[in-house]
């Protein structure tokens, strides 16, 4: 891709406040060292760059799902193994503000599992983390798990690709009281019970793949 085309803005001042850190996601020395580390000639370069780092050098594990949401993004930078979709998000969001482009954590509930919530509230819940990156002079959706830059993005719509509902948005986990699997699962069955159902249309965002090579995703939801 020619990155050259695309031209960064100044920021708004709603966009820079998404620059800063949150309790979980830190810019350690050793989050910035990597973050210096990724070339990029702008912010929609660095996004495809930062993308390509996490999948390149971090494991994925499903086996550590279960400790999900409990861990800052500098002890996962020093495991390099991930368990999930939120893990992928969360290091990835981080890298990203410290890469000087604002991003927001975007955590959703399925509409399938939603609606067979309500019929049986033993199901396990089921869910996405997308990011919100601002790049040139307006917000993306990111889907980093799966290598998807999503165009013609409206931050304002509840309605996610895949049959997604946004059911949270925040810098990073803890500041928005997710700790855990668990309270997670909380914030997940609190929307699915308040869900009417015929609520969600597909908001078919075009969209461009993060990578030339897309390499062997496996299920990281």
């Amino acid at each position: 891709m020619d990155f050259s085309r695309f031209q960064d803005q100044d920021l708004p001042l709603e966009a820079a406040a998404w620059l800063g850190s949150g309790p979980q996601s830190r810019i350690t020395p050793a989050v910035a060292a990597v973050a210096g580390a990724i070339e990029g000639r702008n912010r929609r370069e660095r996004v495809y760059g930062i993308v390509d780092y996490v999948w390149q050098h971090f494991g994925y594990d499903s086996w550590l799902r279960d400790r999900t949401f409990g861990l800052t993004v500098d002890e996962l930078l020093t495991r390099k193994v991930l368990g999930g979709c939120s893990d992928y998000a969360l290091v990835q969001t981080t890298l990203f503000r410290a890469s000087g482009i604002p991003a927001r954590l975007i955590m959703t509930a399925n509409v399938d599992w939603m609606l067979d919530f309500q019929k049986n509230d033993l199901l396990l819940a089921k869910g996405h983390v997308f990011i919100e990156a601002y790049l040139e002079d307006k917000w993306y959706l990111v889907d980093g798990t799966y290598g998807f830059l999503y165009l013609s993005y409206d931050p304002n719509s509840h309605n996610f690709p895949r049959g997604e509902i946004r059911c949270w948005r925040g810098r990073d986990y803890w500041s928005g009281g997710i700790d855990s699997v668990d309270r997670a699962t909380e914030r997940l069955r609190a929307a699915a019970s308040g869900y009417q159902p015929g609520g969600y249309v597909d908001p078919e965002y075009p969209w461009d793949v993060l990578w030339l090579i897309r390499p062997n995703a496996g299920n990281r939801n």
